[in-house]
């Protein structure tokens, strides 16, 4: 196959990779290395797309009584549950998952976005800066430990920005994954079936890797070696493609989070991936909020547990992390079509492998303003700091041992004031 054939595959499939380019590799003129499988902890970034709303969820706000004018929710304060030291919503799904995860649950209150636009809420949340050209953390972490993986970067959707670090795969289509990994059957499920016998499938091999190594000693400059070795690197992962399928289900759920986590963690147990963005939308209810955010998250929950529950069945639950967020919070009142706007206050939940559960920093008020932290005990203070996204990501960089690597370092992320022990 060749690269344009590949690319028209991907393409028609419903798979896109984004070639980038490895700093690392930059100005080399020979082979790209052999992947080696990747065996450490697999980051599940869940993006709820379009604004949740933690009053509904894990930072729980209800009316006093029926004669609550202009109430913030229509539930009442007594309802409000609670699953060891973490409060949370009378809504939808949230008992069934709080109540199972809630010793391994992180949950971040209060996060002050500084923004209630939809492009920068996403890119402030999953970058950790509000200003654009920084790369998304899963990027980050994946240009550090594993670039010349495949599927070193599964995105599904949300913010998924590179700057060029990484390369970046998307798809949604299982059957494209099957093709692409076995391009000389006619019937990919069928080791039989190929367009050519074995003795002729070696030539043309041999002779791929020929062409291949005059092509490399022809490159007059090293971003042209770089670029080839980058789509030689995409183009010889179907040996990890053709891994990638022994651990696919023979069955996909229903749950649109739930499908996605079953190929991001086969492709992680194939050792070709590292990091991934899981992506449900839905959440910008101007109208019939109640009923419109609801029904939302309870299919993220849902779709969560789901996914844990397959990283269990998988045995890699304890080397998964977890992190949970969206653009922004809704308005603290319904509006004129019993929706709710946009609103630069939100929370974030985090679970698994080196996040302390059971816990949550930072508040808001009954307003739904950010309440400040003590950045050293992490308590409710105002003469403390108010938490944004910054802080979470430092926390993360850390716990992903990048926060010194020379990626971190060209988009640095440095609060004034770290909250120490945000993680446990």
């Amino acid at each position: 196959m060749n690269r344009r054939d590949f690319f028209k595959l991907a393409g028609l499939a419903g798979l896109a990779v984004i070639p980038g380019s490895s700093i690392a590799n930059r100005g080399l003129s020979g082979p790209a290395p052999k992947p080696v499988a990747y065996e450490g902890p697999f980051w599940m970034f869940v993006n709820a797309a379009g604004g949740w709303d933690p009053t509904m969820l894990c930072d729980p706000k209800g009316r006093a009584n029926e004669e609550t004018v202009d109430p913030i929710n229509t539930y009442f304060t007594d309802e409000i549950l609670t699953a060891g030291n973490i409060n949370y919503a009378p809504v939808g799904y949230n008992q069934t998952f709080f109540e199972k995860y809630y010793q391994d649950l992180l949950i971040v209150n209060g996060v002050d976005m500084q923004t209630n636009g939809h492009d920068s809420g996403v890119r402030h949340c999953w970058s950790g800066r509000l200003v654009e050209g920084f790369p998304s953390l899963a990027a980050l972490i994946a240009a550090h430990v594993g670039p010349e993986l495949p599927m070193s970067y599964l995105s599904f959707g949300g913010y998924d920005f590179t700057a060029g670090l990484v390369a970046r795969t998307r798809s949604g289509n299982v059957n494209a994954l099957s093709r692409i990994a076995y391009p000389d059957r006619v019937d990919p499920s069928d080791p039989n079936s190929g367009f050519h016998s074995a003795k002729a499938a070696e030539l043309i091999a041999a002779t791929r890797e020929a062409r291949r190594a005059d092509q490399l000693a022809g490159a007059g400059l090293p971003v042209e070696a770089s670029a080839m070795n980058t789509m030689f690197t995409a183009t010889s992962g179907a040996n990890e493609l053709k891994l990638l399928q022994e651990y696919l289900p023979d069955e996909f759920g229903d749950n649109s989070l739930h499908r996605q986590a079953q190929i991001a963690l086969a492709a992680y147990r194939a050792g070709i991936a590292t990091a991934v963005n899981l992506n449900y939308g839905g959440f910008d209810t101007h109208g019939d909020h109640d009923n419109a955010q609801g029904a939302r998250l309870s299919t993220l929950l849902e779709g969560i547990d789901l996914a844990m529950q397959e990283a269990e069945a998988q045995g890699v639950a304890d080397n998964v992390i977890i992190v949970v967020g969206s653009d922004f919070g809704r308005t603290p009142r319904y509006n004129d079509n019993a929706g709710k706007d946009h609103w630069s206050v939100s929370s974030m939940m985090l679970m698994g492998a080196g996040i302390t559960g059971n816990r949550v920093v930072g508040a808001s008020t009954e307003e739904f303003k950010p309440e400040n932290v003590d950045p050293s005990s992490l308590s409710i203070s105002d003469g403390g700091v108010r938490i944004e996204p910054q802080h979470v990501h430092y926390a993360l960089r850390e716990l992903a041992g990048i926060v010194d690597s020379d990626y971190a370092t060209m988009y640095p992320i440095v609060p004034t004031d770290i909250l120490q022990g945000l993680l446990g």
